[in-house]
């Protein structure tokens, strides 16, 4: 028993709770082999088949329920241990760096860091709001742990991206605007106006989403990049309109309104982090901004 590592454990445990060894590695961030390698060495130094495998199904021997529920409880145990051990020694906040495009900080951000802090009281979150652009270097560099966006472009090398949760999205009028006094438009209403969109420059994969839903009209709007604060500005005094999460809409700013966009696409919100070396608590944030992004609805 003394080559009994607790990895060997903890992937018993997930595929034991999965019930498929795919998703197992998905939530473990390591490989199916991996994972099969270790549930593999657990029965040989065990002596005992854990698992009953087909092409199709995974499920639990007597053996392996057994052991199931007795390495869920001494998981747990050596888990509150380790973290009181922390705490006398002093070191039980742990600083994390979350970095985020504006869009995020309306509701997901927020929502997701309080539902960390339940999760691992342990756990400092700390934010950095940047561009897209800004967001993939300070990933790459170690300036943020991870970085959390809305609309991003697919993650480029040394990175490692997973959609965690998406919403309809919503337009955004000035007072005045002829379109403010309705609730719900559908997108067709919107090709008679001006556009406003974030710069391709910092932030291209929103820019690229805004660009796709103007391209599906038959005449296709105007569409002018601007910085957010400039944006606002101008939907005041113009009759222009923004594409932006529904999310947004409690934290706008006093005299823009917004409205619901009739059989609206859904955006997405995506966490990336540097695929050379995730962060410890990688599995505590998705669930949270996962369990987050699905109450934005």
């Amino acid at each position: 028993m003394d080559d009994l590592d607790v990895r060997l454990l903890r992937s018993f445990l997930m595929v034991a709770q999965e019930l498929s060894f795919t998703r197992a590695a998905r939530r473990l961030f390591l490989s199916q082999q991996a994972v099969s390698s270790h549930v593999q060495s657990l029965e040989s130094i065990l002596r005992v088949q854990l698992f009953d495998r087909t092409t199709r199904h995974v499920q639990l021997t007597p053996a392996g329920r057994v052991l199931r529920d007795q390495v869920d409880l001494a998981l747990q145990t050596l888990d509150r241990a380790i973290g009181t051990v922390r705490r006398i020694s002093g070191r039980a906040e742990t600083l994390f760096m979350v970095g985020h495009t504006p869009d995020v900080a309306h509701r997901l951000l927020p929502e997701s860091v309080g539902l960390l802090e339940r999760i691992a009281p342990g756990l400092q979150v700390r934010s950095m709001e940047c561009s897209e652009e800004t967001l993939w270097s300070a990933v790459l560099s170690g300036q943020v742990d991870i970085g959390v966006g809305f609309e991003l472009s697919p993650a480029g090398p040394g990175l490692a991206e997973q959609v965690v949760g998406r919403e309809p999205w919503c337009v955004v009028v000035g007072p005045n605007h002829p379109l403010a006094y309705r609730q719900r438009v559908k997108i067709a209403d919107l090709a008679q106006h001006e556009w406003l969109c974030w710069p391709r420059s910092s932030h291209p994969g929103y820019w690229n989403a805004v660009h796709s839903l103007a391209a599906s009209l038959e005449r296709i709007p105007p569409i002018r990049e601007v910085w957010l604060i400039l944006a606002y500005a101008r939907l005041c005094r113009k009759e222009a309109v923004m594409l932006m999460p529904a999310s947004c809409t409690p934290n706008l700013p006093k005299g823009l309104v917004a409205l619901s966009l009739e059989a609206s696409p859904v955006a997405g919100y995506s966490v990336v982090w540097n695929s050379n070396g995730p962060p410890a608590f990688l599995n505590l944030l998705l669930e949270a901004f996962g369990k987050a992004a699905s109450q934005l609805r």
